[in-house]
């Protein structure tokens, strides 16, 4: 007897809200469905992924029997993953070589000949305290500057030294630092995920069919590729054919959501512009293609 869970036992009827509809098993793949995989161990934290081939594509087999799909996370794991990582990085790469030089003026003013890089001060900080580099380096017999000790403590946050281990933990322990009040860092957050400050290289989703809680994110720089017999067209055919942990279809995006997320894609993609050297490389090697069939080298 096959273990089936009760949620999957009821055949569902043509449910469709604003973003998602559910679709019949016997329905061939299409740009747009969504795919869930249960990872072996973890049946309560699905992954998810957003197929993106075109339909003409997978009609005509274009692709051969690949299915092409980016990745969809929780909001939470964008931002802890994503979205939060980078935002630490950016601010030790500006941060770092700023507070390093304001450090070296005063040791030069304590007569130690020594000339401090970003990535020297990065490291006393991973493993000392504020208050111990300061009594090591600062011969002046004044107090640092306060906004150069902010600073410092600041890149402590952000490197994750004094016990805040996850990214999101970096961020706000760094935000409230700098003197950023709960509200003004729910308020970037919530930007971040609306698509604030830039073009957004992913698209929002309020809700998935299969998963629990509201918020995902489809990632729309990981791509990936699945063979379509890798594929189920359903949790139960997944089930049935013995493979529970597969790839299986839950639904599909309705066609106004799944071409917005179509358009965004090919613009975020159409931007990226190719080296010049490489252009007239690809021009030499195709005139030297045609070349050689007219003349049989």
């Amino acid at each position: 007897m096959i273990d089936m869970p009760a949620a999957a036992t009821a055949l569902e009827g043509p449910r469709q809200d604003e973003y998602w509809s559910t679709v019949r098993d016997d329905r061939p793949y299409a740009q747009g469905d969504i795919l869930r995989k249960f990872a072996a161990g973890s049946p309560d934290d699905p992954e998810f992924g957003l197929i993106i081939t075109a339909d003409c594509d997978i009609a005509q087999a274009k692709a051969a029997d690949r299915l092409t799909f980016v990745e969809v996370v929780t909001t939470r794991t964008y931002l802890e993953r994503v979205w939060i990582p980078d935002q630490l990085q950016k601010f030790v790469k500006k941060q770092a070589t700023a507070a390093a030089q304001a450090l070296a003026g005063v040791m030069r003013r304590s007569e130690l000949p020594f000339e401090l890089r970003g990535d020297q001060l990065l490291d006393w900080l991973r493993r000392r305290s504020v208050k111990s580099i300061d009594k090591a380096v600062n011969r002046t017999g004044k107090a640092l500057d306060a906004k150069l000790v902010l600073n410092l403590n600041a890149l402590q946050c952000a490197l994750g030294v004094g016990g805040h281990i996850t990214p999101l933990a970096q961020w706000r322990a760094l935000r409230t630092t700098l003197g950023d009040s709960d509200e003004k860092q729910r308020a970037d957050l919530t930007s971040a995920l609306a698509g604030g400050g830039g073009f957004p290289d992913f698209f929002l989703l309020p809700e998935l069919p299969g998963a629990s809680g509201f918020g995902y994110v489809a990632l729309l720089r990981f791509i990936r590729t699945v063979h379509a017999h890798e594929v189920f067209a359903s949790e139960v055919d997944a089930r049935v054919q013995g493979q529970p942990d597969a790839l299986h279809r839950v639904g599909c995006l309705t066609d106004g959501i799944r071409f917005a997320v179509t358009q965004k894609l090919a613009f975020l993609f159409s931007r990226i512009g190719l080296p010049t050297h490489f252009e007239d490389a690809t021009k030499s090697a195709a005139a030297l293609a045609a070349e050689s069939l007219f003349t049989g080298a």
